[in-house]
């Protein structure tokens, strides 16, 4: 009758591990989602500005062959102002998305440490 039991036991227990061993692979899944999702709506918000931005500095720079006077000065401020907007639009996307990755990373390390200290 021990023996029985013991062996019901040793296939709870092997039950057990499968579960959280689909558990520990569906976290993985979903902080990889996660982090997925967010680098594609930085990737859309980036191309939205990145072609305003592009934008303004090529209506500057047109205004500034076509005007004269106090206009071609205006048309420059927009060129300027669009250039250093592309600028900081590629900066501001390399850190988010540095960011991102990193984060990413140290989750996906949280999940193996954890899955370490749970064998």
């Amino acid at each position: 009758m021990s023996e029985e039991l013991e062996k019901k036991l040793n296939e709870l227990l092997g039950m057990k591990k499968q579960i959280e061993n689909l558990a520990a692979d569906k976290n993985k899944a979903e902080a990889g989602s996660i982090f997925q999702e967010r680098r594609r709506k930085v990737t859309i918000y980036f191309y939205i500005y990145f072609a305003i931005t592009l934008a303004i500095m090529i209506y500057g720079i047109i205004g500034i062959n076509v005007n004269t006077g106090k206009y071609q000065l205006l048309s420059l401020f927009y060129a300027i102002l669009g250039f250093e907007g592309t600028v900081l639009m590629k900066m501001w996307y390399h850190t988010t998305t540095s960011r991102l990755a990193i984060l990413q990373e140290m989750k996906q390390f949280e999940l193996r440490i954890t899955e370490m200290l749970n064998r």
